[in-house]
């Protein structure tokens, strides 16, 4: 446990850590800025637990895999991850474009504060693709027991994001869009430092196959996450109704509060391991 563990703890540390900074930065360019960040936050753990949730099934059934010594099954299901990691990001992306606009309109009074938030909304959905594949790739490489490229590829990208923050929000002037392209950018070089996790998927006609189990052993998470957003989503709605001020302050308050819950994450993802 104290082998496995720490690293993954680190890990989602400094990416409690880039949520807090981001906010902190775009909260220096704009108190708007900062109640889209807020509105959108709820949107942003949707996709979270569809990634992580694809991962962790991804992850469990390669365990399993594993420990039958069934190890071109268990390359075959990581390819299957990645096929399913593309189509969820296609999915949401679609989403995106059909009901942001929708969505913000309940989510904030502002204009100002509803346009920062559909610009960071859509730059950060339609460019996830890098958060899907880290999401599917990095529990690859846990399933294998290795621990510290996933943590290396994790930090590479939130240290990346903080650093691009500042540029683009104020030496680029890019304002809230700067804040997303960094963040999508973290993503992307989080893929790239995590991409020996990739795996060729099998044939066409045994992915459905593979999917179903896939998803069989991700659906818990990937329900107990999306229950958790709806609920901020619900607060965000009805806090709209007063003021602006009400949703940043709510957003505020649970990236703060996930510092609480990284020791259990940590450990979640240890007993994945050991399923």
């Amino acid at each position: 446990m104290l082998r496995i563990a720490p690293p993954i703890m680190l890990a989602q540390l400094i990416q409690a850590m880039y949520n807090i900074i981001d906010s902190l930065f775009v909260g220096q360019y704009s108190d708007d800025g900062l109640t889209a960040l807020s509105a959108i936050y709820p949107v942003q753990l949707i996709i979270i637990a569809l990634a992580v949730g694809t991962g962790v099934g991804t992850n469990t059934l390669m365990a399993k895999q594993y420990a039958l010594k069934d190890e071109k099954g268990a390359n075959h299901t990581a390819g299957v991850g990645t096929v399913l990691a593309v189509i969820m990001w296609a999915l949401i992306s679609v989403i995106s474009i059909a009901f942001m606009g929708p969505y913000v309109a309940i989510s904030a009074q502002s204009p100002v504060a509803m346009q920062y938030a559909n610009e960071y909304g859509m730059i950060v959905s339609i460019g996830s693709i890098g958060l899907f594949l880290e999401g599917n790739w990095t529990k690859v490489l846990q399933s294998e027991g290795n621990m510290k490229l996933p943590m290396i590829a994790q930090i590479v990208g939130a240290v990346t994001n903080i650093v691009l923050d500042p540029l683009l929000i104020f030496t680029a002037g890019l304002g809230i869009k700067g804040a997303a392209i960094a963040t999508v950018i973290g993503q992307i070089t989080a893929v790239i430092v995590g991409v020996k996790g990739a795996r060729k998927p099998p044939e066409i006609k045994r992915i459905p196959c593979i999917a179903k189990s896939i998803y069989k052993l991700g659906y818990p998470s990937i329900c107990m996450q999306a229950l958790y957003t709806v609920y901020i989503a619900i607060l965000n709605i009805i806090l709209a109704g007063f003021c602006d001020e009400a949703v940043t302050v709510l957003g505020l308050y649970y990236k703060l509060q996930s510092f609480f819950f990284i020791p259990l994450l940590g450990l979640q993802t240890l007993s994945l391991i050991h399923i």
